[in-house]
């Protein structure tokens, strides 16, 4: 018998909706974290005048993310796609943001 709790962590092929929805909010919370931790990085490579201009910037674009998988996934309001719509979503829109904020590290570097 499989253990239930090595299934319910198994995210490599999840087989039902609840487990899509499951894997896909926890590969959106692990990009966010990431986005978190280059964000800190950048920020404490800039001097004041930059950091305000990205912390505008960032918070412009957290509200543009939101805004834009709220839209995406409220066609699907009530269905039991909702979830994996919105956190798909965040996910792919979040590990664009790092790859650009990832970028602007090693700019901030030079």
């Amino acid at each position: 018998m499989a253990n239930p709790a090595a299934a319910a962590d198994d995210c490599k092929d999840p087989m039902t909706q609840y487990d899509m929805n499951r894997c896909s909010a926890k590969d959106a919370g692990r990009e966010d974290a990431l986005l978190n931790k280059n964000y800190k990085e950048l920020m404490g490579k800039v001097d004041a005048q930059e950091k305000a201009q990205i912390k505008t910037v960032q918070l412009a674009w957290i509200k543009f993310r939101d805004l834009q998988c709220n839209y995406e996934s409220d066609r699907y309001e009530g269905g039991s796609m909702q979830p994996l719509v919105h956190s798909s979503c965040l996910y792919g829109m979040t590990k664009q943001r790092n790859k650009e904020l990832t970028a602007m590290i090693k700019e901030a570097s030079h």
